[in-house]
């Protein structure tokens, strides 16, 4: 896998447009955001990952190995205290086990995300139309990864969705595109028949909702990273970092307009002057969660708990005095809040400054027509202090650009 680290300007690119996401375990996000989101697992601070970023950065750009990377990792460590997962008897052994973990994994999907977008350009599929799947020689390889070594198909063959290489932690496949000539010389005059691939269901741990699990696939890396990338949710021209903290930070230029706004039913509605705790049940039953409240999966991929404390009003010393379910009027429209983070137009992430200081905020927005004919317009903002509604019936773009800032996880396909 030496070649992996060799710098080339597509790799470069997947890295670079990333956004920095702070984590508390490696599946709050999942398949798209570890596309969109850099991230590294337990890190939570923002300037510490954003040292990590760097050192992940300087490895992708100048090509400098997993040795400079581990001296990188042990001086954020050392920095910082930064008390971390890993396996080893020792110090040293913990160290470099995470250190290589983060390399590797960082290494592998910007190498094969880059991989992806040369293999696809049209002038090189004209004249290589297949791809071979190649076994990285690992000593204890996986046993499906190995039935797929050497067989050839179609590179718009369905197949590469889902096992395009990495393939599972550590997984040092590749892919190798070939000309029909060279498909021939291989003894083949055509393209092997697709895998029936085995797929069972899963259950997401953090969640408790079903997944799609693939044998011989681990669990997570069961899509194309490259695909992803080029093809997914957040449109080209959105897919940039985000931008350190200033105020009144101006909208993304060029933005499209958002999606076609959703249309209500009067069911979606609940009565006014229901008492507070009412419209709370209405909102998190919306959710369908086993217990009322819990992890929820957003549509980028990112984990965020849903429960009864996002309209609880407290003291500062953390009380609880009341719930802010009604406050505004917008009671009625609880199921309609719910509905904006189940299904937005869009989701950003972008700075909000707060009284101790700058911190990261995730916003959810969503166009709606409501029954009588006027247009809603919602937007759930949520940082590590709580959650904020932002409703109003003023959906012009110029008005709502004010609302699309920082970067882009998710835009609803149209």
């Amino acid at each position: 896998m030496a070649g992996e680290q060799i710098p080339f300007q597509e790799a470069i690119d997947f890295v670079a447009g990333k956004v920095n996401l702070p984590t508390r375990r490696y599946d709050d996000l999942k398949h798209g955001a570890h596309v969109r989101g850099f991230s590294v697992a337990g890190v939570t601070r923002d300037d510490m990952l954003g040292d990590f970023r760097a050192a992940i950065e300087k490895a992708r750009v100048q090509g400098t190995g997993f040795k400079e990377f581990q001296k990188d990792f042990d001086a954020i460590v050392d920095r910082t205290g930064w008390l971390f997962n890993a396996r080893g008897s020792t110090d040293g052994e913990r160290r470099a086990w995470r250190a290589r973990i983060i390399y590797t994994t960082n290494m592998r999907t910007s190498y094969m995300a880059g991989r992806y977008k040369q293999l696809t350009d049209p002038d090189v599929l004209k004249y290589r139309p297949y791809w071979q799947y190649v076994h990285s020689g690992a000593l204890h390889p996986r046993l499906q990864h190995l039935a797929w070594d050497g067989k050839v198909w179609a590179a718009n063959d369905p197949i590469w969705d889902r096992i395009y290489p990495p393939n599972g932690w550590g997984c040092g496949c590749d892919v190798e595109a070939l000309s029909r000539r060279e498909m021939q010389a291989l003894g083949k005059d055509a393209p092997d028949e697709a895998p029936e691939l085995v797929r069972y269901d899963g259950i997401d741990p953090r969640t408790g909702e079903k997944e799609e699990r693939i044998g011989g696939i681990g669990r997570g890396w069961e899509y194309n990273v490259g695909k992803e990338w080029l093809d997914g949710v957040v449109p080209t021209e959105l897919r940039e970092p985000l931008p350190a903290y200033q105020p009144d930070a101006p909208a993304p230029a060029n933005l499209p307009d958002l999606p076609a706004p959703a249309v209500a039913k009067s069911r979606d509605l609940m009565p006014e002057g229901l008492e507070p705790k009412a419209y709370v049940e209405g909102f998190l039953k919306r959710f369908d969660l086993k217990k009322g409240e819990g992890p929820f999966r957003d549509k980028s991929g990112g984990l965020i708990t849903i429960s009864r404390s996002l309209f609880e009003q407290r003291m500062p010393d953390g009380t609880v005095v009341g719930l802010k379910s009604d406050k505004r009027g917008r009671g009625q429209y609880a199921k309609l809040l719910a509905d904006t983070i189940i299904a937005p137009d869009e989701i950003w992430v972008d700075w909000a400054a707060m009284k101790s200081g700058v911190v990261l905020r995730r916003a959810y927005l969503k166009r709606i027509i409501l029954p009588d004919g006027r247009a809603l317009f919602v937007r759930f903002e949520w940082t590590n202090r709580g959650w904020v509604a932002v409703t109003g019936f003023d959906t012009k773009d110029d008005y709502l650009r004010n609302y699309r800032r920082g970067a882009l996880l998710y835009r609803r396909p149209e």
